[in-house]
């Protein structure tokens, strides 16, 4: 898929959209309220006002005047460049904020169709969607997500994942048939170690090879498949995850046990555990 392009003034509205909402508009505002009293003070400067160098000597001496006062020779320009920022500015971060809000009500619409029909997150949604799905559940789990915006369901890493001081890249497969095997894996773990992340997630609403599963359990990636996904997400919302007649460890997808903790705070507690333990510390919630 070719590589979109975007003009300077799309770039800044998207620029703008990073931003929350709530934050974007009362930044609009009081960038109206700073820049209109500045526009004010004086007549807008016309071309002759400027007096614009036609020669090589004058343009010599404007920049002189520049190094020796600039802000003499700027001052012309400030009831200009008031004027113009005083609707550029709220027009771009007002646009962003409307961007943000247009997500967000995507992201929510997304994530309560995936919660009431969980089959649409491998059959009723696109990739692009996929990966908005993905990095709602991480938002609601505390995570500060930034969508990379790669052009393509390959593209490499998806979504970059914050907590705290703590950085993790994310990888999005929507794989209906075929399995993720251990080549994707290796892929995103050469990622994190070059950007020295601390760590990295596969995220996929199918299955992993096997080969994948063991690679990722001996360094630090998280493999979430269709059925971890699907908790994650009834976790955020606050419902339990569906009962499944047989659960499998989200690491070697041997069958899983219901267990008790027997110490700590949270004793009496029951979880599910990996049969595999204590060479499989695989558990869900």
């Amino acid at each position: 898929m070719p590589r979109r392009k975007f003009s300077p003034v799309a770039g800044l509205i998207r620029l703008c959209a990073l931003l929350p909402w709530w934050l974007s508009l009362p930044a609009g505002l009081g960038a109206w309220w700073f820049l209109h009293p500045l526009a004010a003070q004086g007549a807008l400067p016309t071309l002759d006002s400027l007096a614009l160098p036609d020669s090589l000597a004058e343009l010599e001496k404007l920049v002189q005047d520049l190094r020796r006062d600039p802000q003499q020779a700027l001052e012309p320009l400030v009831p200009l460049a008031a004027w113009a920022g005083q609707y550029l500015l709220p027009g771009l971060l007002g646009l962003g904020a409307l961007l943000s809000i247009g997500r967000q009500m995507k992201r929510g619409w997304l994530f309560r169709k995936a919660l009431n029909n969980p089959a649409a997150v491998s059959d009723g949604i696109d990739w692009q969607q996929f990966e908005r799905l993905v990095g709602e559940v991480f938002r609601r789990q505390g995570y500060a997500v930034e969508e990379t915006g790669n052009a393509g369901p390959d593209g490499g890493v998806d979504l970059i994942v914050r907590k705290g001081r703590k950085r993790f890249l994310v990888q999005c497969k929507q794989w209906r048939a075929l399995k993720v095997g251990v080549k994707v894996v290796r892929e995103l773990y050469g990622v994190v170690a070059a950007q020295g992340a601390a760590g990295g997630f596969v995220v996929t609403s199918g299955s992993f090879t096997e080969d994948a599963r063991q690679f990722a359990a001996s360094c630090k990636l998280t493999l979430i498949d269709g059925e971890t996904l699907d908790y994650w997400i009834a976790g955020a919302a606050g419902r339990s995850a569906p009962e499944a007649s047989v659960r499998h460890c989200p690491l070697c997808r041997s069958p899983m046990v219901r267990r008790t903790v027997k110490r700590g705070s949270k004793t009496g507690t029951q979880f599910w555990s990996c049969s595999n333990y204590p060479e499989c510390r695989g558990t869900r919630v």
